[in-house]
């Protein structure tokens, strides 16, 4: 029930007075949410099905970073500047569901692949399909919702993440001994396929309605290179911008080398495959939607009464959870400490999304949206959750050739270590915020 009134407090009052435009925007948050929770399924399967694909393709660790980092991430994150660019100029709605259809249809080829080559580039294709989902629909959200209200909005929109990634796993500890790894691509893309009809013929929302600032022409640039240009500069107007980005490519290291989880609590930790999966996809979706519900509701709570916006809220919450994040990696496997260390893991891996995606959209013109959120989708996506899968595996493969005992487990805590700059960031980009905007109260 607290959820319920919360959603319901964030849902926009500016659009219109009428009851039924209030219930269109709360339709077209759902439909982005489905959305999202079908793209980050099929985003997180390879992952979830790790063990067993692995072992039926013959993949090392390196060839598995590769495929969850940088063969998918690559072509996502930098399609993801031509999509956003298309998604501040075209109708969105119908740019999604061009890429909800590409997406689909290679997540059946991805299901059909016989070895590394096929599987890379089904998966490389599907990024590039992807790509079309989150500038687009950000923006729409931007256009829908009040600049007070954008932090609960984006936070809901994320809980696509915690939905579908927990969803895979699930869906992989049930589905998969039951009618396999393959099948489950196959059935994933069908389903993908049957909603594109429905976005399709939905009604684009009215750029910048939520904005006090004119949405003239003027306010939108000739070209891709014009978008990046405006950008780049308020992004130099704006430490803020920068360091929030900053902030939140380092999140994405351990978020790019969680692609090891199933692997690793199978391989080191002694896990049964389907059990697990199981268990982890059912935590992160419960621990991973209060990160994002807590963090969007609070986050708003926090910038509307103290100085450095959000991303103060962010730097002191996830200094709190660093510890645990770090900690459970040498807990007992099956253990209290354990599972409270992995749970908070969720938590602070969702409590980024709402409040960072808000500022971006607070630091960002109407205009110019799609591709700000683009860039960051790049710089989050290659440097972080890329690199992230990329350099676990490496050092995986590394440690394990040298000799050391638990290799994987001693990839993932170097990581997980890198990952503390994410509190500096955070913190630097409140206090730039603080000098720009001030005390909140005045």
């Amino acid at each position: 029930m607290y959820f319920l009134r919360n959603l319901k407090s964030v849902m926009p009052t500016q659009v219109t007075t009428t009851d039924h435009t209030t219930a269109r925007a709360k339709w077209v948050l759902t439909l982005l949410v489905v959305l999202n929770i079908l793209n980050i399924v099929d985003r997180n399967l390879i992952s979830s099905f790790g063990p067993q694909i692995t072992n039926d393709l013959n993949l090392s660790d390196t060839q598995f970073g590769w495929l969850t980092g940088l063969i998918f991430v690559f072509f996502y994150a930098v399609m993801g500047l031509f999509v956003g660019r298309l998604a501040d100029v075209i109708n969105r709605p119908k740019l999604i569901t061009a890429g909800l259809v590409l997406w689909s249809a290679l997540t059946v080829a991805s299901g059909a692949a016989k070895n590394f080559l096929q599987i890379g580039v089904a998966r490389l294709f599907v990024g590039v399909g992807e790509a079309c989902l989150s500038p687009a629909a950000i923006a729409m959200l931007a256009d829908i919702f009040p600049k007070e209200k954008r932090g609960m909005a984006s936070s809901v929109y994320y809980l696509g993440v915690p939905l579908g990634a927990g969803a895979s796993f699930v869906a992989a500890g049930i589905l998969g001994p039951q009618i396999g790894w393959r099948n489950c691509f196959y059935l994933l893309g069908a389903i993908g396929l049957l909603l594109a009809p429905v976005i399709f013929f939905l009604r684009d929302p009215e750029r910048g309605a939520q904005d006090q600032e004119s949405t003239s022409d003027e306010l939108t640039p000739a070209n891709l290179g014009d978008s990046l240009r405006q950008v780049l500069t308020i992004a130099r107007k704006s430490p803020a911008l920068g360091w929030t980005m900053l902030g939140a490519v380092f999140m994405h290291l351990p978020i790019g080398s969680a692609q090891f989880a199933q692997i690793w609590l199978v391989r080191e930790r002694g896990f049964d495959a389907a059990e697990i999966a199981v268990t982890y996809g059912l935590l992160f979706i419960v621990f991973g939607t209060i990160g994002a519900i807590v963090s969007g509701v609070l986050s708003d709570w926090y910038m509307q009464r103290y100085k450095g916006g959000r991303t103060r809220f962010l730097a002191l919450f996830l200094f709190v959870m660093t510890p645990f994040l770090i900690g459970y990696r040498f807990a007992e496997p099956g253990s209290f400490i354990f599972y409270l260390g992995m749970c908070a893991g969720f938590i602070s891996f969702m409590a980024m999304f709402g409040p960072t995606i808000s500022t971006v959209q607070d630091l960002s013109p109407a205009r110019l949206r799609g591709v700000t959120v683009a860039v960051l989708l790049l710089a989050i996506n290659l440097f972080g959750l890329g690199i992230g899968a990329v350099i676990a595996g490496v050092l995986s493969d590394v440690y394990n050739n040298a000799g050391v005992g638990e290799p994987l487990t001693w990839s993932l805590v170097t990581i997980d270590i890198l990952s503390v700059m994410t509190v500096a960031s955070f913190y630097i980009a409140s206090v730039y915020w603080a000098r720009e905007f001030g005390h909140p109260k005045g």
